[in-house]
């Protein structure tokens, strides 16, 4: 068979058929632009926060390159060099501790550098170069900021280095500067080569190391940043590289974690694909349905040119080619669009949930996957329409009438006729439009839901809890802030507790002390410690190097981490039991201790049952100065995270005894770690204006956190959720009207005939309005009815989905946003087949 050049005839009958459908072709336009929209902002936020999360961890770890081996000698340098597994290695060399009081509070390293390791290491200058004289150093602008000095090269800074034995004084010129990235967390002050072969020479071998280890100094150490062939496994190449160079766990190994696959949050992916198929849905339910509806009106039309000669083929290029050209126009519109939303949403979702800068990523790979992926929706959308073109026959288009389906078979049953029953009888002759709209019109309303369910579930005292058992806590800025260089745990004074406790508006108030010590086990604690560590080894190894600590800590020195708190009554009142009974009576007769039971992996709570030491056991505990005391066991628990030293070991046991039993203890002790207080509610500002006074002129060393920020932050979450929610909703409800208002227009104009006829045979003007706004209200009741069944199971299974394991989750059942909704919707059904019905001037609607 000949092919046959018609195609300037099938674009010429495509035009027409638009041109004679423009109403159409506008809502269908705006459906695939909402489409675009909504795939757009969700692959541009998503995208954007996976490239900042993942520089944000590259900031952290202080490096882009994927590995590198710390404290190397020269030789062992040299080994690694050779590997031809490594690329772009760089390096730089620790040369001693910084002992000025102006970094105090500004944790900052002293090193020399490579230019390829600065540049990886984010802390390239700027302004002028790295060092190359032997006064010269390189720096970033925060320790600039705290030495008080401009940014301006030339400047003069006087360092006090120590490497371990020695310690050098003296003024260096700065030769160069840089602004160091938001999440870094160490600075850097680079000097010359010069400087560090003369004060901190390269370690040549192991011996020279072992002399520095022994005094606890790294200085003259070699740590490496290297890349390999590719990220994929990075750990796995780092064994194998280790195995041929000979090197075992003696060797400080890194690798770069954001380049681990296992960041992504199952939470977060769960999240993506429910929003990617409610886009999908929302999107094929209304462009499917504006075809279906296209075809069926047009069905006659199709059918005569299949009697003219065209084929099926043909006829499916003439849909495909007006949905092509409806997306030509609609989907750049909805890009731009989705890109403009999401620069407005991307800095709320940053600020409320991933605490790290997150900035727009315009990347070409966004767009083109938003476009093929609102073809794709499109595409998908124009199969029934074309498989119900390809069926039908010329003869049987001709007759062709969509309304039809009612069995008029079985007995007749003698009936009112009303305006509403015969309503009822027109949707179920279209019953899968009627099902498309009812699903689009849902996706909405559920979406609606779903988002006030997520909000009201939120438990604004759970949340604030993680972080604050108190109304106020004060303690030394180290805890607060990750720029100091050490973190101090004794840092509130009794003078700063007296001062602090006498601000007006305090009710009641508390402090906890802190020693971070390793507890030797004995007899039964060690065997029940020893047991558990064999039975469950994978709740606290997840890797081997942490294994072979965890067996060097358990087998060798039968020993494990430990925290020995001093508490006063409203700590104790706080301390989370997990078994037994408090008693503050007989606690503060210092005979007593509250024990703490291992951390349970995978289910997050602390379990009795596992504890080493059980109510009614005597416990002998080691105090720093080496004193020794028994107590019995009252209960098994531990004070809150938010009221201890904001971390915790999986393999511990932590102990709480009274505040004065401490301190006669560890008489030694320079201060609290923490002291907390509650106020009265009318005075919450004023006595949050005195701290801030206090913590920034009185004693500058100390720092504050208040229920009243987290509070704040709490509320900023759930503002995102209803934010982000909100627009979203707002599309799918705009997806689903404008699904309605179509269908509702064209049944009105395909059964202009019908409805003509049925006005002749005796109908009034009232009782067909009646008829066409029931067909909708109908539709609505429908669409409501599938939200209160259905929908509302949907809602549980998508909240859980999405919060469910965030910790201030806590499930409540909501149905309000539904019934708000109804009247809403129940409006819009009403008020569009009237408008309809007034804007067209046909004589069976007269």
């Amino acid at each position: 068979m000949s092919n046959v050049k018609n195609r300037k005839c099938i674009e010429n009958i495509c035009r027409k058929s638009m041109s004679a459908n423009k109403r159409r072709n506008v809502i269908l336009a705006i459906a695939i632009a909402l489409t675009t929209v909504m795939l757009t902002t969700l692959f541009t936020i998503g995208g954007s926060i996976m490239k900042s999360v993942e520089e944000s961890t590259m900031y952290q770890v202080g490096t882009s390159d994927h590995a590198g081996f710390k404290f190397l000698t020269q030789e062992q340098f040299d080994l690694l060099s050779q590997d031809s597994a490594v690329h772009d290695l760089s390096y730089n060399i620790i040369v001693g501790d910084i002992l000025n009081e102006e970094l105090y509070e500004e944790y900052t390293e002293a090193h020399y550098t490579t230019e390829a390791c600065a540049k990886s290491g984010y802390s390239m200058p700027e302004v002028g170069s790295l060092p190359e004289k032997e006064n010269e150093i390189a720096t970033c602008t925060t320790v600039l900021d705290a030495f008080g000095l401009p940014h301006e090269i030339g400047q003069t800074i006087h360092l006090i280095l120590n490497n371990g034995f020695s310690e050098y004084e003296g003024d260096f010129v700065v030769s160069g500067y840089w602004e160091k990235p938001t999440a870094t967390l160490a600075n850097q002050i680079y000097v010359s080569k010069d400087f560090q072969e003369k004060f901190s020479p390269a370690w040549k071998n192991g011996e020279e190391k072992a002399k520095f280890v022994e005094i606890n100094s790294f200085a003259g150490s070699i740590n490496t940043s290297f890349n390999f062939r590719s990220s994929y496994n990075i750990s796995g190449q780092m064994d194998e590289l280790k195995s041929r160079l000979g090197w075992g766990k003696e060797v400080n190994e890194g690798v770069n974690w954001a380049y681990a696959s296992s960041s992504v949050d199952p939470t977060s992916v769960a999240i993506v694909l429910i929003l990617l198929a409610l886009i999908f849905a929302s999107g094929y339910l209304i462009i499917y349905n504006i075809f279906y509806i296209a075809v069926s009106a047009d069905i006659r039309y199709y059918g005569l040119l299949k009697s003219i000669g065209t084929t099926n083929r043909q006829l499916k290029k003439i849909i495909v080619r007006q949905a092509a050209v409806l997306s030509v126009i609609a989907i750049p519109a909805g890009m731009i669009l989705g890109y403009i939303t999401s620069v407005i949403v991307l800095p709320v979702i940053s600020n409320s949930f991933l605490r790290v800068p997150c900035e727009i990523s315009p990347s070409i790979l966004v767009f083109a996957a938003s476009a093929v992926f609102s073809w794709l929706v499109v595409r998908i959308s124009c199969i029934k329409p074309c498989k119900v073109i390809k069926k039908i026959s010329p003869v049987e288009a001709v007759r062709y009438s969509d309304y039809t389906g009612i069995n008029l078979s079985g007995k007749k049953k003698t009936r009112k006729v009303t305006p509403v029953s015969m309503a009822w009888e027109n949707l179920k002759r279209s019953r899968s439009k009627t099902a498309v709209v009812i699903l689009s019109l849902a996706l909405s309303i559920i979406m609606i839901n779903v988002t006030v369910s997520i909000v009201s579930s939120f438990d604004s005292n759970r949340y604030v809890k993680m972080y604050a058992d108190s109304d106020f806590t004060v303690s030394e800025g180290s805890m607060i802030s990750k720029n100091y260089q050490f973190i101090t745990y004794e840092g509130v004074s009794e003078q700063d507790i007296e001062a602090l406790g006498k601000i007006d508006g305090v009710t009641e108030s508390g402090s906890v002390y802190m020693s971070d010590r390793f507890q030797l086990l004995e007899g039964t604690a060690y065997d029940r410690a020893k047991k558990l560590y064999e039975d469950h080894t994978d709740w606290f190894v997840y890797e081997e190097a942490q294994k072979a600590e965890y067996d060097e800590s358990i087998y060798d020195r039968h020993e494990v981490n430990s925290h020995i708190y001093g508490v006063d009554k409203m700590v104790f009142d706080k301390i989370e039991i997990d078994d037994g009974d408090l008693d503050w009576e007989k606690f503060s007769t210092g005979k007593y201790v509250i024990a703490s039971a291992p951390l349970e992996s995978g289910n997050g709570k602390d379990d009795a049952s596992y504890a080493f030491y059980q109510i009614g056991e005597t416990v002998k505990i080691q105090f720093p100065n080496g004193s020794e005391e028994e107590y019995e066991v009252m209960a098994i628990g531990d004070i809150s995270f938010a009221m201890g030293p904001d971390h915790s070991h999986n393999l511990d046991v932590n102990f709480s005894i009274p505040t004065q039993e401490y301190l006669k203890q560890v008489p030694e002790s320079q201060g609290a770690m923490k002291y907390f207080f509650n106020v009265e509610e009318t005075k919450m500002e004023s006595v949050e204006e005195a701290v801030s006074e206090y913590c920034d002129v009185t004693n500058p060393n100390l720092g504050h956190t208040s229920r009243i920020t987290f509070l704040n932050d709490f509320k900023q979450m759930t503002d995102t959720f209803v934010l982000v929610g909100g627009v979203l909703s707002f599309i799918l409800a705009l997806i689903g009207i404008l699904n309605f208002i179509n269908l509702t227009i064209t049944s009105i104009n395909e059964r202009q005939k019908e409805l003509g006829i049925i006005r002749a045979i005796g109908m009034t003007q009232k009782q067909m309005n009646q008829m066409l706004v029931g067909e909708g209200a109908l539709r609505i009741c429908l669409t409501f009815a599938f939200v209160l069944t259905v929908g509302l199971l949907l809602n549980y299974v998508i909240v859980n989905l999405i919060a469910g394991q965030m910790v201030m989750f806590s499930y409540k059942f909501v149905i309000w946003p539904i019934l708000v909704c109804i009247p809403v919707f129940l409006a819009i059904s009403i008020a569009v087949p009237r408008l309809v019905i007034s804007s067209r001037k046909m004589s069976g609607l007269k």
